[in-house]
């Protein structure tokens, strides 16, 4: 009777310890299917450990996955004596189970045992501490659960128990980690957008700038966001802008901030220093490189809270670095193509030259185009006797009517050389009737100059007749200059001779080249003027004098 009796009472035992450990699953996996943000659910799961194992203290700690230190993530404190049990709350302890315990095993320990006698002294009567490392796999490290109760000891159900929990939290710790980097991802797809919002709503250069940088301190939870870009011509990076009104206080370290952002740009990646100091704590920045052109760098300075920089900013500033980059160049590109054609050109094709992708074309290209050059015949003796300011009223109305026609037409302005005209036809656009445009301006400038001439002599001025030279071929077009002034011109064969058809045409004439004649000899009426000699142009010459377009 007496082996049937203890028989039915471990059968009850079991079935009790089996009951008490289905029941905890249960509770983690609901927690785990509930809570997905790591912190709450941690701090649950310290909740249902405390509760089913009657522990007066619950400590659950994890390994910070950047810099493996082990923190201190929940804690329950089941009768209200966390200050009674103050002195187990220590990393050492944490650290001795994390790294002395097997996987898989739990130990119990007297208070005695892990503690100085001082500490021990002021803690209650038998309390035990029973801890457990969390591991994933065959040896994954993941942190450590610390259990103290001092009402009863812990015993084999209890330690079985709490195997069972480690069991569980292992993988639930995973799945923090898996929500939490998916919820760092969604950060940085959204700040991605915002960006891309600000990009597309084309603001002025510096507006971009500090709306990008707001966005960046706000996300990166940072005192302060800077931009510095690359002086070309100095060869060196210079501020150009913070979203801190109040620079004083960082003012002392710029050298620092300086270097560092020089590091990351000789490095060609992210640098991040932490721990640098009271004032300046922490300072992370990344190159701005596009096309393997320098543009600058951008970065941030002290992160709230004591940990510094950590691996999720660093993600999160590469992937602003990533468009800010992009949004740097073609907004310096297209301030550049303002600088360089926005007087250029007609504001209309201005216009669509910023809806480009790229300024590409500034870099050089071989185009198909034609060349105009006009000049005034004469203009020496004029200049000799006629009053200065006369002559420079009267030689900027004749450049601003000349200029305007050009531009009606979407011709280039190339330049002014004293009172000749160059222009473009086909460039930066490419235009299939680059040739008939440069004839019908070369046209209108001869009527449009009339019209000048006859006002002017109503002012007493005789303003001498325009000559009129156009050639086609292939050029190679684009920005050349120096750092200090650029242009945007031609170079090539076509080019020299139409500046010498200039030179030789006659007083109201229009001359053209072979290679235009051919290619609008159906479009216009022309005479022939052979036997041309030019300057730096080998053979004899034929032309056009152009008579009708």
């Amino acid at each position: 009777m007496n082996e049937k009796t203890n028989g039915i009472e471990t059968l009850r035992r079991q079935i009790e310890k089996q009951r008490r450990q289905l029941d905890l699953i249960q509770a983690i996996d609901y927690v785990r299917d509930t809570l997905p943000e790591p912190t709450a659910m941690l701090s649950a799961i310290a909740n249902v450990v405390a509760e089913h194992l009657q522990a007066e203290l619950c400590l659950l700690c994890l390994v910070d996955r950047d810099t493996g230190d082990l923190e201190l993530r929940a804690v329950n404190d089941r009768r209200g004596s966390l200050s009674a049990l103050e002195p187990l709350i220590t990393r050492e302890l944490a650290q001795r189970v994390l790294r002395d315990v097997l996987p898989g095993k739990v130990v119990v320990w007297e208070a005695s045992k892990v503690l100085p006698s001082s500490v021990v002294d002021t803690l209650p009567s038998g309390l035990q501490v029973a801890a457990v490392p969390i591991v994933m796999g065959s040896d994954e490290r993941l942190g450590t659960i610390i259990l103290a109760r001092s009402t009863f000891p812990f015993e084999s159900d209890d330690v079985e128990l709490l195997q069972v929990a480690e069991s569980q939290i292992d993988s639930a710790v995973v799945q923090g980690y898996a929500y939490y980097d998916l919820q760092q991802r969604n950060k940085e797809l959204e700040v991605i957008y915002r960006i891309d919002r600000i990009r597309d709503q084309n603001f002025p250069f510096d507006d971009m700038l500090h709306r990008v940088l707001r966005e960046l301190q706000a996300v990166i939870e940072a005192e302060m966001a800077f931009v510095m870009l690359y002086n070309r011509g100095g060869r060196r990076l210079e501020l150009r802008a913070a979203t801190r009104d109040d620079l004083f206080r960082v003012a002392g370290h710029h050298g620092l901030i300086d270097r560092i952002a020089n590091e990351a740009l000789q490095r060609a990646e992210l640098v991040c220093y932490n721990d640098l100091g009271e004032v300046l704590r922490s300072v992370m920045c990344i190159p701005l490189i596009l096309q393997n052109e320098i543009i600058g760098v951008l970065g941030v300075v002290n992160r709230y809270g004591p940990r510094g920089f950590r691996s999720d900013d660093r993600r999160l500033l590469s992937a602003i670095g990533s468009q800010m980059d992009t949004a740097i160049f073609e907004s310096l590109e297209r301030r550049r193509l303002r600088q360089v054609l926005g007087r250029s050109v007609d504001p209309r094709v201005m216009e669509q030259l910023l809806k480009k992708s790229d300024v590409d074309f500034l870099r050089g290209e071989r185009m198909l185009i034609s060349v105009l050059y006009a000049d005034l015949r004469g203009s020496t003796s004029l200049a000799e006797r006629t009053p200065p300011e006369i002559l420079v009223e009267f030689v900027n109305d004749y450049l601003g009517r000349m200029t305007d026609v050009i531009l009606a037409h979407q011709g280039t302005l190339d330049k002014f050389v004293g009172d000749e005209v160059m222009a473009l036809f086909g460039a930066p656009f490419p235009q299939p009737d680059h040739a008939l445009r440069a004839v019908r301006v070369g046209l209108e400038m001869q009527a449009a100059h009339a019209d000048l001439m006859a006002l002017w002599r109503s002012r007493g001025i005789a303003p001498p007749p325009i000559g009129v030279g156009i050639a086609t071929g292939e050029l190679i077009v684009g920005e050349m200059g120096c750092p200090r002034r650029t242009d945007y011109t031609v170079i090539g064969r076509a080019a020299n001779l139409g500046s010498r058809l200039c030179g030789v045409a006659g007083a109201n004439q229009v001359l053209i080249s072979q290679e235009t004649y051919d290619l609008i000899r159906e479009q216009v009426q022309a005479r022939p003027v052979t036997g041309l000699r030019l300057k730096g142009v080998a053979g004899e010459v034929t032309a056009y004098y152009i008579l009708r377009a």
